[in-house]
């Protein structure tokens, strides 16, 4: 009884990591998608436009190529981290999997044990 209940709680905890790792690949990608949209709409702005970068509770004047800048770091900053992210889903993935089938295993090596 005792190891279902260990294993049962730790694969509720790995099933939570997986789903909270989805959350921040989600995340990530909404990040990401809004940087490179901002950055192609703040492209298409003309040479007259001013642009301002929130600092805090102020505004800074910011020219046009440090924003365009900015924005397409954020977007690679976003794609990377959804690199590590899916990785670290995959090793999740892979652990619970493995895992599983050692608890299988276990259960069927007691039954047949018991049946004996």
């Amino acid at each position: 009884f005792k190891l279902r209940c260990h294993s049962k709680q730790w694969y509720q905890r790995r099933v939570r990591g997986i789903k909270a790792v989805d959350t921040q690949i989600e995340q990530s990608r909404n990040r990401g998608k809004h940087a490179e949209l901002t950055a192609r709409e703040v492209m298409g702005c003309t040479g007259e436009t001013r642009f301002f970068e929130s600092v805090g509770r102020m505004f800074v004047l910011e020219t046009q190529e440090t924003i365009i800048e900015q924005l397409k770091d954020r977007a690679t900053y976003n794609r990377d981290t959804i690199t590590k992210l899916e990785n670290q889903k995959t090793y999740l993935n892979k652990s619970l999997k493995e895992s599983e089938d050692a608890l299988r295993e276990l259960v069927e090596s007691k039954k047949s044990v018991a049946s004996k």
